[in-house]
Order: C-alpha cells, then structure tokens, then sequence
C-alpha cells in the first residue's frame, strides 16, 4: 500500500512540477524563536523551524511555496477568503472548521493527516498542586500566561479563562510566573514532555508541569475551501505529508536551529 501512495505521489508530483505551480502559505509575522524569526513582512533566509516546515510540505508535491507573513489576526481572513492557499490552523478537538481539513470516509476531520498538540500548564512547585489537578477547573478563576502570537491564548480567552500573552517567548513567561505576575504558564507541543528540560535547564525544580494537560488540539496544514476545490489531489497529498512527517520533522528542524527552548 505504500508502495502504490509513493508511486501516486511521485506521479501527482510530476503532473504538478510541469506546471511550475506555486502555492501560497501563511505563518505569523511575529518573531517566534526558533519556529519564526524576524518581524514583519520580509522572509528571512532562515525563516525558522516552523516556517521551514511548511515549505518542505508543499515542496512534496512538487510545487513551489510562497510564504506569505501576515499579523495573526488576519491569516484567518485570509484564508477564508482565499488570498492564501495553506494555513497552520490549530483547532481544539470538535472545534467547527472554518476551511478545508483532511476528512475520513465518514466525512470527520482526519486527525492521522494533522498534528496532534496537547497544552500542558507550568506552575511552581512551591504552591504543593497535587498531581490529580486538572487545570480546565483550577485556572477558571486564575491567570495563565500563554506565548504572545500564538493561537492557544485566543483560543484559551475565547473560553473564557484569563490570558497574559504579553510577553513573546516561554522564558518570559516563566519569569512571570515565578514573580507571581501569573498562575501558571501554558503552551502547546506535540509532545507532553517536548519542554521539560527547556524549563528544568531555565528553572531547575523550581516549576513543574501538572500531569493532567489543560485541553488537546490538532495543528492541521489547512486549505482555503476554493483552493481545495481546484487542486484537491494536491491538497489531499499535501495533507497526508503533513500527516506522516509533521511531528518528526519539526522536531528535526528546532534541533537544527540549534534552539532547545519551546
């Protein structure tokens, strides 16, 4: 069977080279060590890990990326309206899309082609939380530091919880929160564990991540509905990279980056 989607793939990527297509993708404008780097509209040389991703995404099919920078608040518009071709879109589990997803046979999002993020939450040891908190409830009424620019604060004060996503990176907010500025510090990772030891290197035992994670999500390389309409065998392959890749190569990329922290 892999096989048969790797020759399908190469043969979709022929068709797709001889028309020199060029796909356009957004990312954030905002400096974002080490998954975006630099500010504004220009695209870096070395644009960051995240940004490197994306490119290597839609080089699979054999098209050529056009990454687009955009403020955060506008790469949803964009998308929706088509302006822009592909967007990282992190949706939390059951969310209702706004553009075109993977889809099983059964039509529902298929979260095997998207990647899998957990938002695990950061607070000091000295407050003795037990293991068993669950941070949905303990932090309805408290304060949580999220990373400035990334879609986890929106999404966590769109539910109603507190956000300071004042400060740009996790270093900040972890100072923040050992000034007591902040309840707890959240972000968002494909793995559970992915900053442990960027926070044990900054902080020693001095904060601990709560065993329960706060909310699950899935970062999907999502479409605009008429760009999916008009490629969609490349779209389809698009995402099932993304699917197969994602997690691994990112991973890959922050260490070639040469950047620990999340």
């Amino acid at each position: 069977m892999k096989v048969l989607a790797s020759a399908a793939l190469l043969a979709l990527c022929g068709q797709v080279c001889a028309s020199d297509c060029v796909v356009r993708v957004a990312y954030p404008d905002r400096d974002r060590p080490p998954y975006y780097l630099g500010n504004g509209p220009a695209i870096p040389d070395a644009p960051g890990a995240g940004a490197e991703l994306l490119r290597q995404a839609v080089h699979a099919t054999g098209c050529t990326p056009a990454l687009v920078r955009l403020p955060p608040a506008r790469i949803k518009l964009a998308l929706t309206n088509g302006s822009i071709d592909f967007a990282l879109v992190d949706l939390r589990d059951n969310e209702t899309p706004y553009s075109a997803l993977p889809r099983t046979a059964a039509g529902l999002p298929d979260t095997r082609r998207g990647m899998r993020l957990t938002a695990v939450v950061y607070v000091r040891a000295a407050d003795g939380l037990p293991a068993s908190t669950v941070p949905g409830d303990y932090f309805r009424n408290r304060i949580l530091a999220s990373n400035q620019s990334s879609s986890l604060g929106d999404q966590l004060r769109a539910d109603g919880y507190k956000v300071d996503d004042g400060s740009a990176d996790a270093s900040s907010n972890m100072e923040k929160l050992m000034l007591r500025r902040v309840d707890g510090f959240t972000i968002a990772v494909s793995n559970p564990d992915a900053a442990d030891a960027s926070v044990a290197a900054r902080q020693g035992a001095n904060l601990v991540r709560l065993p329960i994670p706060l909310r699950t999500s899935t970062a999907w390389l999502s479409a605009s509905t008429a760009y999916h309409q008009q490629h969609r065998e490349q779209v389809e392959a698009v995402w099932t990279w993304w699917g197969d890749n994602s997690t691994r190569r990112l991973a890959e990329l922050v260490r070639q980056y040469g950047k620990v922290a999340p």
